[in-house]
């Protein structure tokens, strides 16, 4: 029996028989056949699947195969066409090459005719694909999206993910939650050879155990109570591509043992099927666990966890690149700012010593929700350290400080009794938490009051001790 291949080939034609007939020869041969009985079905399935090589007749209602030619390549799919005719003309062959086919057939074809064609153009996109990647390699090309950064740890995971993209080994991202694991997957598919097959992501936590395998399998009609129909899984329709299963361990032992034999044998089961498929993916796995200690606590398979940590590249917390704060933010400011809702054009100095001073435990997804906050409570265009919310006042000051720097105005109430400075201190937080609330709230007392667990006395007091007004 012929070696299966990963290679998926559309067959267009508005005659069954002939579809039936090609199928049958590519189907024989390992090829993975879809087919479409029209123009617009082929190019419906082709937005919605990876196909390397559409085979389409030239004549057919609506839409003929030179305009489905156009079509694709206005659509960059980047598989190759090949253009099956059974009334030849020297124009039409002209045409056709011009127009993006990769060959020409005439009919009747035997099956080695159509054999052959196929194979040389794949041969011919699998080439043009390779070139595309070296090119991009050679040019320096580097499209990182929204990783932004300049400090010398981002400079190293640039340069890691760089050359992990041009591998295909198996990936082990490991980084704190909000640091940016899906994207840096993201950068590795995009910067693959495999970028133009499918990218699928999972996480892991967040689907309970007996819907995960279905999720990545898929299951057949009736494999269980509720399924109605067949459905393919995330390691099918990824076929080619790659896969990212995001806190990897979360995944339950049972599921391990199913996730180990896809990565060794390359084959999956659907659920309620006893027959294996073929695929072809590449799996890059994260989390924010301690995997080795998982293992010695046998919490995770030893096994799976050697295969998935082929090539490990670790995530650096924001706290950690202090200097690509104030760039991000300003990214971020950038992105979520609207017309209706522009974004601040100044930070102070002192917002920026507190933006510096901060822990960041939840890391750029943080940075990126204060940046939607900021824009929401703007009024003036500037950010000072009051707009801050208010743990950013003394929660961004590291253990080892001094108490001084806790204290707003340093070292001012050192001097006093403990219990005067006390009541300094509580006041001046009591007045900057309402101030903050109040912001937040769009001066709704209400609102500000009911969150807070203030009542609304508390807070008209501390408007008219402090003389604040609604900004215009």
């Amino acid at each position: 029996m012929p070696e299966k291949t990963n290679e998926t080939i559309l067959i267009v034609d508005d005659i069954a028989d002939w579809r039936d007939t090609c199928s049958d020869i590519l189907g024989d041969e390992g090829f993975k056949v879809l087919t479409a009985s029209s123009a617009m079905e082929a190019l419906k399935i082709l937005d919605e699947r990876s196909v390397d090589l559409v085979v389409t007749d030239m004549t057919m209602p609506q839409m003929s195969g030179i305009e489905l030619i156009q079509k694709i390549r206005e659509r960059d799919h980047g598989c190759g066409i090949i253009l099956v005719t059974g009334f030849p003309t020297v124009e039409t062959a002209i045409t056709a090459l011009k127009s993006g086919a990769s060959d020409y057939l005439l009919k009747p074809f035997s099956p080695e005719q159509l054999l052959h064609s196929v194979n040389n153009a794949l041969d011919k996109s699998r080439l043009a694909r390779e070139n595309q990647f070296l090119k991009s390699q050679v040019a320096g090309l580097s499209q990182y999206g929204d990783f932004i950064g300049r400090s010398e740890e981002m400079r190293k995971l640039f340069e890691g993910l760089g050359r992990a993209a041009g591998m295909d080994a198996s990936v082990l991202l490991y980084g704190e939650s909000g640091t940016g694991k899906e994207l840096a997957a993201r950068v590795l598919h995009r910067k693959s050879p495999r970028v133009k097959k499918h990218f699928a992501a999972i996480n892991c936590a967040a689907i309970p155990e007996n819907l995960l395998e279905s999720e990545l399998f898929g299951h057949e009609a009736g494999a269980f109570t509720g399924a109605t129909e067949m459905r393919l899984g995330l390691f099918e329709n990824a076929d080619g591509g790659t896969v990212f299963l995001d806190e990897i361990g979360e995944m339950p032992l049972g599921l391990q043992a199913k996730l180990l034999r896809v990565i060794e044998d390359r084959k999956i089961r659907r659920l309620g099927s006893n027959k294996e498929r073929q695929i072809n993916i590449r799996i890059i796995s994260a989390t924010n666990r301690d995997l080795p200690a998982m293992v010695a606590q046998k919490g995770f398979r030893e096994d799976l966890y050697y295969r998935l940590n082929v090539i490990t590249i670790s995530i650096p917390p924001l706290r950690d690149r202090k200097e690509d704060i104030l760039l991000l933010l300003q990214h971020f400011l950038n992105l979520h700012g609207t017309r209706e809702r522009p974004s601040p054009r100044e930070i102070t100095p002192d917002a920026r010593d507190a933006l510096l001073r901060y822990r960041w435990p939840g890391n750029v997804r943080e940075l990126a929700n204060l940046a939607q906050f900021l824009i929401f409570a703007d009024r003036d265009g500037v950010v000072t350290v009051s707009d801050l919310p208010i743990h950013f006042g003394v929660a961004s000051v590291a253990p080892d400080r001094r108490a001084e720097d806790v204290i707003s105005g340093g070292s001012m109430y050192f001097d006093l009794p403990m219990i005067e400075a006390k009541k300094h201190l509580l006041d001046e937080f009591e007045e900057n938490y309402v101030r903050h609330a109040l912001l937040k709230y769009d001066w709704n007392i209400s609102a500000a009051a009911e969150a807070s667990g203030i009542d609304r006395r508390t807070i008209h007091r501390i408007i008219a001790k402090l003389g604040l007004k609604r900004p215009s």
